[in-house]
């Protein structure tokens, strides 16, 4: 695990790099403004070739993937499908992000550039990596975004779980989600109880760090339960977003806790999440 240093923050964004014998994976490079930082954690590891392998293709997981592949001239980047033509041409995808996050933030994580095609391949769900004798399973998990993959290293029931488990926070010992709009809490549900089934000993979070609970995922299945029922009760009631912030607070322990300690930066974007899901199938349309 590398500390990526968002936005020059530590313990914001894990990078995790997988040596094996004849390749290397580099799952969720970051933006461009932490592709030093990554540059040097290869360099060090003696990386001189690598497939580059976004969890999915936000521009705070993959955004860099274009520098570390001018460096490593033989590298791939493996992506999810839905995401794939995003990294080609990625001003949809900057576009988007201007709008979530501002434009101030897109700016503070570089420039993003668009790789060329015959270097992008598209993952299959169930498909395994080999690199070397390690086994490493890819295993498509909607929710967070339409085209999010977690990674399974299969001999050392290590799961890399990108966003689709939420935000750990091991100081306060807490999760939380990580739902921006556009969010799917049901396929997010859904994605959970697939890789519950595995036999994974370690969780390995994007934000942040790592754990050997891996009964978390459950946890955090049961608190996207928990949040979907407070806000659709609340978003019935015509509370606001604030409100139901504070009814959060009060119902979910684990909420509470991160966010008395000011480690959730970001709770209403994904509070908004759920509410923008609920906006939307009460339209009649479905997510995704």
């Amino acid at each position: 695990m590398v500390d990526a240093m968002l936005l020059g923050r530590p313990k914001a964004l894990s990078t995790y790099i997988i040596l094996g014998d004849d390749e290397t994976l580099i799952i969720d490079p970051g933006p461009p403004s932490s592709s030093e930082t990554i540059l040097k954690a290869i360099g060090e590891l003696g990386v001189n070739s690598a497939i580059i392998a976004p969890t999915h293709i936000h521009i705070d997981h993959a955004g860099g993937s274009w520098r570390l592949m001018e460096e490593l001239e033989d590298a791939k980047l493996y992506v999810h499908p839905r995401g794939a033509p995003h990294m080609v041409d990625p001003s949809r995808l900057i576009e988007a992000s201007k709008r979530l996050l501002g434009e101030r933030l897109i700016e503070l994580y570089g420039e993003v550039r668009g790789i060329e095609a015959e270097r992008v391949v598209e993952s299959r769900d169930g498909e395994e990596l080999k690199l070397g004798d390690l086994r490493v399973k890819t295993i498509w998990t909607p929710g967070h975004a339409s085209h999010h993959q977690c990674y399974y290293v299969v001999d050392e029931g290590v799961l890399i779980l990108g966003d689709a488990g939420g935000t750990y926070h091991p100081e306060a010992e807490a999760i939380t989600p990580n739902s921006p709009p556009p969010f799917n809490p049901q396929k997010a549900m859904e994605s959970l109880r697939r890789l519950m089934e595995l036999d994974a000993k370690t969780l390995c979070y994007a934000h942040y760090g790592y754990t050997r609970h891996p009964e978390l995922l459950e946890v955090y299945l049961r608190q996207i339960e928990l949040w979907m029922s407070i806000i659709e009760e609340g978003l019935r009631m015509g509370l606001k977003p604030e409100e139901l912030k504070e009814r959060l607070r009060r119902e979910d322990p684990m909420a509470e806790k991160a966010w008395r300690r000011g480690e959730a930066e970001r709770e209403m974007m994904s509070i908004m999440g759920f509410v923008e899901y609920f906006r939307w199938i009460w339209r009649g349309a479905d997510k995704f």
